[in-house]
């Protein structure tokens, strides 16, 4: 099997099954002796949808090297978002400079000041600093959170306030300055998302700033540079694009859209993260994760994710963990949490990512699969399956499901309570 997770397709009792057919026998037996295409028109006819791209995105080995031509198409001043030390000590940032001036761009300012979880203070002073460089383009350039805040900079240039305030509600009224994406990890898939994660440092919270005017104008996807990423980045990272690629497939609000993509990326994912992990050299698994983590991010951002990233930000504001490794431990006990309402789902996600479903007695087992297939990729990541190997215990969990909330938890597959959320940490415990 090749980076992309190539195979047959479903048939189309798979289909049938995704779309919760499985206890119709009459009904599947007559879509049976029709085509894919009337199976969904069929059992869609009645929905809507609508979905958000960023105008342009270029993919593929070296694609880097096209930044400054997009660049100088808004303008020759731009303003460069990144972390504190790993691009330039990576060497991309001053790569990024070179292809820059290069282009004739005449002004580059750089901002190095974006921390793991970016503060609405970090994004309020950029926007200022942005501002006064009279910046015609903002440039993000590392991971989720160098990203997150590169686009919540660009928006605020043009809009006043505050980081806090579109934290809290106020709406972005009008289009930022333009943003263009260089994400250097396979994992949040920020540069095609219209939010921005941010956190509230004085009310110790994490919450999304969301709107259109967020969309990246320009994302670029080159594979190459994530390679500098080490091991337990690229184990974190890759957790977190299959986390949201999974709860996208399931949630309450997902589309057969987002359905297709979510599901060719977990495929992706769950074929070349650990090659990844233990080479991370290899090219290829480099080219399939870069791949599945813009799919996975195009999936859920227009279908929403689901209980696993309810409680992953309140975990990660109150204790510091990082967001891919929240992610990745809770994920297998939500997924058992849900499975009673999504088990056709389920185990579609267990034959993607390779797992014999064919020899499970029951759908029920199939969908299983799937929960003990994400606990052997954990082992073999070498990331921590239980909250207590993060710094959480009993007396912690009460206040993590009371800060849990949001989109995440209204379009979980199964309700969700304060009581049933603390279950669940329970029994992660």
């Amino acid at each position: 099997m090749s980076a992309y997770g190539e195979g047959n397709p479903s048939g189309s009792a798979d289909i049938l099954s995704a779309y919760g057919c499985e206890n119709n026998a009459d009904k599947m037996s007559a879509l049976l002796m029709t085509d894919h295409h009337n199976i969904i028109r069929r059992r869609c006819w009645n929905i809507m949808f609508e979905l958000r791209f960023p105008t342009k995105i270029v993919f593929g080995q070296n694609a880097v090297d096209q930044v400054g031509e997009e660049a100088r198409g808004y303008g020759d001043r731009a303003f460069l978002v990144t972390g504190r030390s790993a691009m330039r000590k990576a060497g991309i940032t001053d790569k990024i400079v070179d292809l820059l001036k290069a282009a004739g761009i005449k002004e580059i300012h750089l901002y190095e000041q974006v921390e793991h979880d970016p503060s609405t203070e970090t994004v309020d002073l950029g926007a200022k600093l942005a501002r006064e460089s009279r910046a015609d383009a903002v440039i993000g350039i590392g991971g989720g959170s160098a990203l997150d805040a590169a686009k919540a900079i660009a928006c605020m240039v043009k809009n006043e306030g505050t980081a806090v305030e579109y934290q809290s509600g106020r709406e972005i009224e009008q289009p930022g300055i333009p943003f263009i994406a260089l994400p250097t990890t396979a994992g949040t898939g920020a540069e095609v998302t219209p939010n921005a994660v941010l956190t509230n440092k004085k009310k110790e919270i994490k919450q999304s700033v969301r709107s259109p005017h967020m969309i990246a104008k320009v994302a670029i996807v080159d594979p190459l540079l994530t390679i500098t990423m080490p091991p337990s980045v690229t184990a974190a990272t890759g957790m977190d694009a299959l986390t949201q690629a999974i709860e996208a497939y399931v949630t309450l609000a997902s589309n057969p859209v987002s359905d297709t993509l979510a599901l060719r990326a977990v495929r992706l994912i769950s074929h070349n993260l650990v090659s990844a992990f233990t080479d991370g050299n290899d090219v290829e698994a480099r080219e399939g994760m870069a791949l599945g983590s813009m799919m996975t991010a195009m999936a859920f951002a227009n279908a929403k994710l689901g209980a696993v990233h309810g409680l992953a930000h309140p975990i990660g504001a109150l204790f510091d963990v990082p967001h891919g490794v929240a992610c990745a431990l809770l994920l297998p006990y939500v997924m058992e949490y849900n499975l009673s309402a999504k088990v056709a789902r389920y185990a579609q996600i267990a034959k993607a990512m390779g797992q014999n479903t064919s020899e499970a007695r029951s759908k029920k087992d199939a969908a299983r699969m799937a929960a003990d297939a994400i606990r052997t990729m954990l082992s073999q990541l070498q990331l921590p399956q239980h909250l207590r190997d993060v710094g959480i215990f009993q007396y912690d969990i009460i206040t993590i499901a009371g800060a849990a909330g949001g989109s995440s938890l209204s379009n979980n597959p199964r309700p969700t309570t304060p009581a049933s959320l603390q279950e669940i940490l329970s029994v992660a415990l």
